[in-house]
C-alpha cells in the first residue's frame, strides 16, 4: 500500500460522513502503471476470454464515444509512459511484454482493446433524459456486483442499493457530473473489508467462516480494499469515462500505520447499521472492531 495514497478521506481523517468524497485529480494522475500492472492486465485478458459477456458489454451506437475513450488513453499512456507504449502507425506495442495490437482490429469495440493496456476497469456514462447512464464497460473486478445488471441504467437505480443515496448524494453527484471538463478530471476512493486477496470477487464465503477468526490471524485473513475512481469529461462525444483501479492489501498492512487503524474502528463504529450491512462487514463486525482496538490508537 502506498500510504495514504488510496485511503478514504473517511479512514485518513477518523470521521465517519455520508459524502461522494469527490476530489479535483491532476491529469497527470489519471492512469497509473505500478509493479502489479503485468499480471492484473494478464488476469483481465484471460476473464476477457473465458468470460467475454460479463466481462465486457456496450449498447448500441456507443462505438464513437468507445472509441474516444481509447484514444484519450493513448495519448495519456503514449504521453507519460513511453518506456510501456510505442505507437507507429495502427500498430502499438507494449514495450514490457513485448506485445503488439493492431489498432484497426478493436475498431468494432474499442474498449475490449483498453482492457489489455491497463490495469483500470473502464465505463462509458453517457447523458440522457433520465441523467447519466451507463451504456458501455469493461468490468473484471466489480465489488459483488454484475455489469450485467447495471447497463443502461441511470446513476440514481445503479446506486439504489447504497443507503441514503438518493436523499443525500444523488443531486451532488448529477451536478459534479454536469460541470466535468475533460481537462480536469476528479476521483474518489471508495473501500471497503473482504475475506479474500482476490481482486475478482463473485461470492462471499459461506456462512460461519467468521469464526474462524482469531487475533493471531484476524490481519492475515481480512482484506482492505480500495477502488481508486476517477471521472473524466468526453470533449467530443460529451459523455464521461469512469474508472476503477483496485487495490487489495492485507488488514495487517495498517501496523505501519497505527492512527489509521484507529480511525477506521471509529468510521465503522460510526456508521448506520445499513451501511455496514452494505458493505458486508457485519459478519466479521466484532472481531475486527477487536482487533483495530487490540491496543490503543489500534497499535495492532
Amino acid at each position: 500500500m502506498n500510504q495514504t495514497k488510496y485511503l478514504p478521506k473517511q479512514i485518513i481523517q477518523g470521521k465517519w460522513k455520508m459524502t461522494a468524497g469527490l476530489a479535483p485529480l491532476n491529469l497527470s494522475e489519471w492512469i497509473d502503471i505500478d509493479e502489479n500492472f503485468i499480471s492484473t492486465v494478464t488476469l483481465k485478458a484471460q476473464l476477457l476470454k473465458d468470460k467475454t459477456t460479463e466481462v465486457f458489454t456496450a449498447l448500441p451506437n456507443t462505438i464513437e464515444a468507445q472509441q474516444e475513450i481509447l484514444e484519450l488513453l493513448l495519448d495519456h499512456l503514449l504521453t507519460y509512459f513511453p518506456q510501456y507504449y510505442l505507437q507507429q502507425g495502427t500498430i502499438l506495442k507494449n514495450l514490457q511484454t513485448n506485445q503488439v495490437f493492431e489498432l484497426n482490429y478493436y475498431k468494432d469495440a474499442p474498449l475490449t482493446l483498453a482492457l489489455h493496456l491497463v490495469a483500470e476497469d473502464i465505463f462509458l456514462l453517457q447523458p440522457s433524459e433520465k441523467g447519466y447512464i451507463l451504456t458501455a464497460g469493461v468490468a473484471c473486478f466489480p465489488f459483488f456486483w454484475r455489469l450485467q445488471d447495471k447497463i443502461g441504467l441511470p446513476i440514481e437505480q445503479i446506486h439504489q442499493p447504497v443507503p441514503e443515496y438518493a436523499g443525500k448524494l444523488s443531486k451532488t453527484v448529477n451536478l459534479y457530473f454536469d460541470h466535468l471538463l475533460s481537462t480536469s478530471p476528479g476521483y474518489r476512493i471508495a473501500w471497503g473489508i473482504v475475506p479474500t486477496p482476490q481482486l475478482v470477487l463473485e461470492q462471499m464465503q459461506p456462512p460461519g467462516w467468521e469464526n474462524t477468526l482469531t487475533p493471531s490471524n484476524i490481519g492475515e485473513r481480512l482484506w482492505l480494499r480500495s477502488e481508486y475512481q476517477t471521472f473524466r469529461r468526453l470533449p467530443h462525444s460529451g459523455g464521461i469515462v469512469f474508472t476503477i483501479r483496485t487495490f487489495v492489501n492485507p488488514l495487517s498492512t495498517l501496523k505501519s500505520m497505527p492512527s489509521m487503524a484507529h480511525n477506521l474502528a471509529t468510521v465503522i463504529r460510526e456508521m448506520p447499521p445499513e451501511t455496514q450491512a452494505y458493505k458486508k462487514i457485519q459478519p466479521f463486525l466484532n472481531p475486527l472492531l477487536n482487533y483495530l482496538d487490540s491496543h490503543p490508537l489500534g497499535l495492532i
